[in-house]
């Protein structure tokens, strides 16, 4: 049994104890077999009311993963049903507003349909074990192989191993400076997910990019962004970036995004880099402070980034750092990027 059905059957269990809301995973039904991003479809049943729906089962909520929920729920008629570990009071209502179904371990849940409203939340869990999900394909390096053959250029080429996805670990070795014993535990387990489907001529491609990148973003977020924060600073001015010189250090987050979408005013800025020169400090009017706004961090990538004029990392950076602030507004500006920059890359597989 794998780690989505464990949540959704305990998930099950606990609204069914605690209102007598019955939930059952189905098989797909034609003429609807097996949509790309879900996990699978759920019959839900309170006294003479019925809903069947998709579901997606998920350890934790982040807000890459209500960005891709919300996603999900537009582009199918039946909506879609969260099953999950835990929904605290604030992201109920997000999920409310978005018109997001879901269900939880502790027995909360949002279920509306006609004749039918179910509103629970404020209950918290028994802490049961579940299976690790510290999995080789999202630990630090496979946090840093999976930004190379996200960013890749031919990712989706049909041209026979031109992809870096689907070449040999020597190559995808020396394009990204992770070891080839490596590279081949983190595939193994890309393809046993199902994430990375391997043909029988070898070819390899990127699969279910969905749930590939709400996970990515998430082990960036945990486990790679932190050891990669060299410095931070507070700046005299908020505008200090504008015109400012980089030389061999690229933008993120809010500044990369202001300069990529044109209308939001950074907060915080993120740099890429080296650490920051005595000279470069005083020309910029920064001033080192541990709680600052302004954080420089080393590059993880051995890829060459395609640097534009503007000097900022690739979209896909620039989203998972936006998604690394808690804060509302700079996740509108990575929903933004999404839409302009990753939307057709993430949703072609």
């Amino acid at each position: 049994m794998n780690i989505e059905t464990t949540i959704f059957d305990r998930a099950a269990q606990a609204v069914h104890d605690a209102m007598g809301l019955e939930c059952e995973r189905k098989a797909w039904y034609l003429p609807r077999p097996n949509l790309k991003g879900f996990d699978g479809v759920a019959c839900l049943r309170f006294r003479k009311n019925q809903v069947r729906q998709p579901y997606v089962a998920r350890r934790s909520l982040n807000p890459t993963t209500l960005h891709l929920l919300n996603l999900l729920k537009q582009e199918d008629p039946d909506g879609v049903l969260l099953a999950t570990t835990r929904v605290n009071d604030r992201q109920a209502d997000l999920l409310r507003k978005a018109g997001v179904h879901f269900i939880d371990m502790a027995g909360n849940v949002f279920l509306e349909a006609p004749g039918l409203y179910l509103w629970v939340t404020g209950r918290r869990p028994v802490r049961l074990p579940l299976s690790s999900d510290r999995t080789r394909a999202f630990n630090p390096s496979g946090i840093r192989l999976l930004f190379a053959l996200l960013t890749d250029p031919h990712l989706d080429s049909e041209a026979p191993g031109e992809a870096l996805v689907s070449r040999p670990y020597r190559d995808i070795s020396a394009a990204t400076g992770i070891s080839r014993s490596t590279i081949g535990w983190i595939m193994a387990d890309l393809i046993r997910q199902e994430l990375v489907i391997e043909h029988e001529n070898g070819a390899r491609f990127l699969a279910e990019r969905k749930r590939i990148l709400e996970r990515w973003v998430q082990g960036y977020i945990d486990r790679l962004r932190p050891s990669l924060v060299v410095e931070r600073y507070r700046p005299i001015r908020g505008d200090w970036w504008r015109g400012a010189r980089l030389e061999n250090r690229l933008w993120s987050g809010e500044v990369a995004a202001a300069l990529l979408m044109g209308d939001l005013k950074p907060g915080t800025a993120t740099i890429f880099g080296a650490t920051p020169s005595h000279a470069f400090v005083l020309d910029h009017g920064l001033q080192k402070d541990p709680k600052g706004t302004v954080e420089f961090l080393k590059p993880f990538w051995r890829i060459a980034v395609p640097v534009t004029a503007k000097n900022f990392v690739p979209p896909l950076l620039v989203y998972a750092d936006l998604m690394s602030i808690d804060d509302e507004r700079t996740h509108e500006a990575a929903r933004a990027v999404y839409d302009r920059y990753l939307r057709s890359i993430i949703e072609t597989a």
